[in-house]
Parts: structure tokens; C-alpha cells; sequence
């Protein structure tokens, strides 16, 4: 269940960011530091001589019950003057110009045009399910489609990616007026996935229809939201290593540019974060963090003071 907690599942932004820009700020969360609140997601504080950012592992959907934030998250958040994000949402025009560009079919291209007819009858089939618009759809890419019905079965167990962890922080640091920023661009995560061939977009669809059909979807699913809830590193790192095992599109393809490719550059951009300053709160997906190639290994490499909160 790759797909949850350290991808780009900022996809979403495209479909959620304009009713997003229209609520945030009368939808503004009041920041909770209660003693009782249980530890939830991976929190590190990474320090360099008088610099402080706190780093914290996201879950891209989630559930009421899985907000406010823990403690000390809350807390960190307060004491910090910026919030990084993978990717900064709060411009809807650029997310809207940079989906149209790299997720998008243009020039009048429809994707019953690009997939055989079987797999297109699946593809309407599922959009049946979900009451999603076809014609919204056929606009979309194989890989834009996958990662859209994806969301929306997630949604349909209850897992909604409007109570994603990134949504919750930019409330926060909207009302707080805090200066919010992206270490990556939605075009960067675009480009990730518009780098496949056609061949290997369509077998991603695919193989995303047939992980909607696996009986043990919604288990795995709850399985690595649990992870998160429970700020169980190991756990998390369990299924990253499993994901890059499987002989699949995302695992062979995918999985090392997502992951590990971008692990090196964000640890790179949180390396100067930290030596430049202000005090910064950095949210990324949670498998970001994990294991010896995860950005808080990378950072202890690098000879930063990094402890678990």
C-alpha cells in the first residue's frame, strides 16, 4: 500500500485545491497541545549549531479521529516561523496551470483513444462505481487515472484526502500567519510519473485496477494508516522494503525515483533550511524518513544532531 505516505500523493492537490483555497481560513483549525493527545506520524527535531526544524512524516488521507495532531507536533508547529510542504498548494492558479500541463491530455487527445478497448471498459466500470465523471476522466492521462481511483476507493473506506496531514498543517499556518513554502514543485512530482512511456503509464493503470480488485486492499490500507498512527518506524519500513520488492511498474520503475531519488534532494533542501534559519516545521510523507536511504540518515550523515520527539 505504497501509495499512502510517501509518493506524491500532492496528485490530489489538482481536484481538491479550489475548494481548499475557499474554506481554509473560515475552516482554520484551533492548534491542540493536550497532554492526553497520543503520538501520531514520525516527528524528528534536527539541529545545527542554534538552528532548529522539526521534520514530520505525513499520511496523505485520513479520518476525523486522526486530528489534532500529537503534542509535540502541535507544539513544534507553534514554536516554528515557516511550514514546508513537498509541495506548496496554496497558489490554485499554478496548480491548476501545472496540472493542465503535465497531467492532461491537450490537442483534442482523449484516453479511450490510447487504451484497447478491454481495459477501457474496466476503467468505465470503475468510474461507474465512484459516480465520477467519464468525460473528466478521458481527459486525464493513465497515470493522472490511476492515482485518481486510487484516492477515490480510499475515500470510499472512509479514508478521505481532504483530512490529509498537509491540509490540516496549511490551516494551521494560514490562520498563524505563517510564511508557508514547498521544497518541491507540483510540476517536479508531475514529472516523475510523465517520464513513463506510454507502454509502462498503461501498465501502471492496470496494475492500479487490480490492486482495487485485491481482497486485502482496505486491510493494507488501515494496516499502514495504523503505522502512521501509531508512529511505527518500523513498521513503515517494513512495507517500503516490501513495495521495492515487487516485480511491478511502481516498484521497479516508480519506487526509486519517488523515493529514493527524491530523499537526496530533499535532505539536500532541508540541509540549507536548517543552516540558514528560521526555526521551520518540514512536512513529507512519512516514508521519506525511514530506513538507511531515508532523509533522516541522510541528515545524520551529513553530520546533523537529529533525535526522535
Amino acid at each position: 500500500m505504497r501509495h499512502w505516505l510517501g509518493c506524491p500523493r500532492l496528485i490530489w492537490a489538482a481536484a481538491l485545491v479550489a475548494a481548499y483555497a475557499a474554506t481554509a481560513v473560515a475552516a482554520s483549525p484551533a492548534l491542540e497541545a493536550r497532554q492526553d493527545l497520543p503520538r501520531r506520524g514520525l516527528l524528528y527535531e534536527i539541529r545545527t549549531g542554534a538552528n532548529t526544524v522539526y521534520l514530520f512524516g505525513t499520511l496523505h488521507v485520513g479520518k476525523p479521529e486522526l486530528n489534532p495532531l500529537s503534542r509535540q507536533a502541535s507544539l513544534a508547529l507553534a514554536a516554528s516561523q515557516r511550514l514546508y510542504l513537498e509541495v506548496n498548494l496554496t497558489d490554485a492558479t499554478t496548480v491548476n496551470a501545472d496540472t493542465a500541463a503535465a497531467a492532461m491530455y491537450g490537442d483534442g487527445i482523449t484516453l479511450d483513444q490510447k487504451l484497447p478497448p478491454a481495459l477501457m471498459e474496466k476503467v468505465s466500470a470503475r468510474l461507474a462505481r465512484y459516480q465520477f465523471p467519464q468525460e473528466v476522466a478521458l481527459k486525464m492521462k493513465p497515470w493522472m487515472l490511476g492515482q485518481t481511483l486510487l484516492l477515490l476507493e480510499a475515500k470510499r473506506r472512509g479514508y478521505d484526502p481532504e483530512l490529509a496531514n498537509e491540509f490540516y498543517l496549511m490551516d494551521y499556518a494560514r490562520a498563524a500567519q505563517k510564511e508557508i513554502l514547498g521544497l518541491e514543485t507540483l510540476s517536479d512530482q508531475f514529472a516523475i510519473f510523465d517520464r513513463m512511456s506510454p507502454a509502462q503509464q498503461q501498465a501502471f493503470l492496470e496494475q492500479t485496477l487490480s490492486e482495487l480488485e485485491d481482497s486485502r486492499f482496505e486491510a493494507r490500507l488501515k494496516a499502514m494508516v495504523d503505522a502512521w498512527a501509531n508512529a511505527d518506524a518500523r513498521a513503515l519500513e517494513d512495507e517500503l522494503q516490501h513495495e521495492k520488492k515487487q516485480d511491478s511498474v511502481f516498484g521497479s520503475i516508480l519506487l526509486p525515483r519517488l523515493i529514493d531519488e527524491r530523499n537526496r534532494l530533499m535532505a539536500d533542501r532541508i540541509a540549507d533550511i536548517a543552516r540558514s534559519g528560521p526555526k521551520s516545521f518540514v512536512a513529507v510523507g512519512a516514508l521519506h524518513l525511514v530506513g538507511k536511504d531515508g532523509i533522516v540518515e541522510l541528515l545524520r550523515r551529513r553530520g546533523f544532531t537529529v533525535r526522535q520527539l
